[in-house]
C-alpha cells in the first residue's frame, strides 16, 4: 500500500535535495514541493515572484494567509487523487525566517487530518552544520546565527510533533548531515 509522508525541516536541511534522490530511486513516487507550488500560484496573480529564491528571500512581504489556504486546498486534492497510486512525499515547511523573527503558517488540524500523512519526517542539522550550507549555497535564504538556526529547528520540530499528536501519527527525525545514499536507502526502507 502507498505511503503519504509530510517531510519538513529548517531550510538547508536537505528536504529537497534528498527528495529529489529519492524520486530518482523510487518508482511509483510523487514528490509534492510546497514551494514550487506556491512560487507557481504566486506568479499566476501576478506577484513578483520569479523562482523559489525570489520567494524565500521576500516571502512575509508577498505571501498572504490566502494564499496558503489556497495552495493547501491544492494540495488536498492532489493527494486525493494520487494517493491509491502512488507513494507520495509532500516537501514542506511552514514557519519562514523574516526580518522581524519567525512565521507560522500551517495547516489547520481539520486540513491535516483530511491530508492524513501515514508518516512525518522531519530533516535536520546542526546550527553550524545549516550556516555552512546556506553560505555555499543561499537560494535566497538569509544567512542565520546559530541561535536562529537552532530556533528555527525547534520551531519545525514543534510543529512536526504537533502534526504527529493530532493524527496519531508516528514522526521520524532524520540528521542529514551523513551521507545522503545511507539515508536515502533509510527513506525507500520507510517507504516499503
Amino acid at each position: 500500500m502507498p505511503k503519504v509522508v509530510y517531510v519538513t525541516g529548517a531550510p538547508a536541511a536537505g528536504k529537497s535535495s534528498t527528495l529529489r534522490k529519492l524520486a530518482e530511486d523510487v518508482p511509483a513516487l510523487k514528490v509534492w514541493e510546497y514551494g514550487a507550488r506556491l512560487t507557481e500560484h504566486l506568479r499566476e496573480r501576478s506577484a513578483d515572484v520569479e523562482n523559489q529564491a525570489d520567494l524565500r528571500s521576500q516571502s512575509a512581504s508577498i505571501v498572504k494567509p490566502s494564499d496558503v489556504a489556497e495552495v493547501d486546498q491544492i494540495l488536498l486534492y492532489f493527494v486525493e487523487l494520487h494517493r491509491t497510486d502512488y507513494n507520495i512525499l509532500i516537501d514542506s515547511h511552514p514557519e519562514t525566517k523574516e526580518e522581524y523573527g519567525y512565521r507560522i503558517t500551517p495547516f489547520s488540524l481539520d486540513q491535516f487530518t483530511r491530508l492524513a500523512p501515514d508518516e512525518i519526517w522531519l530533516f535536520y542539522v546542526s546550527p553550524d552544520e545549516t550556516r555552512r550550507r546556506i553560505s555555499l549555497d543561499a537560494a535566497g535564504r538569509p544567512l542565520v546565527t546559530e541561535e536562529e538556526a537552532r530556533m528555527h529547528t525547534a520551531l519545525q520540530s514543534s510543529v512536526a510533533a504537533t502534526y504527529g499528536m493530532a493524527i496519531g501519527r508516528p514522526v521520524y527525525l532524520f540528521d542529514t548531515a551523513g551521507s545522503q545514499e545511507q539515508l536515502a536507502y533509510r527513506l525507500r526502507q520507510r517507504l516499503q
